[in-house]
């Protein structure tokens, strides 16, 4: 016979849920969904050796300022946004581009305040 450890003991003496089995229909329970994202997708667009990336950020990030992950070809770059910043506002990320024939160009990110 095996004794149990205190912290054992501990994790089995807390009460559980309970979790109906079915529901009055018959039916077994279904999953909750998670909530769901309202911001779009960022968008990249290339001209010449330059990338430009169109990221979304809420109202809130923008007024108060953020820290995002922003995507690039190959990795991610953590893109610091100031506090007030508006709809439109272009960051320059040097040589984070896409190779092109003429070497690595830049990643130009323009926030879109959603």
């Amino acid at each position: 016979m095996t004794t149990m450890t205190w912290l054992e003991r501990e994790y089995w003496s807390q009460p559980r849920p309970v979790v109906p089995a079915s529901r009055p229909g018959g039916s077994a329970p279904t999953a909750v969904p998670g909530p769901a994202s309202n911001a779009p997708a960022a968008r990249f667009e290339r001209q010449g050796s330059e990338l430009v990336l169109v990221v979304p950020i809420s109202a809130t990030e923008a007024r108060h300022g953020a820290l995002i992950r922003v995507p690039a070809p190959g990795s991610s770059v953590r893109l610091r946004v100031p506090p007030g910043t508006t709809s439109g506002r272009r960051f320059r990320v040097p040589r984070a581009s896409a190779p092109a024939p003429d070497g690595f160009g830049d990643l130009t990110v323009v926030v879109e305040v959603y």
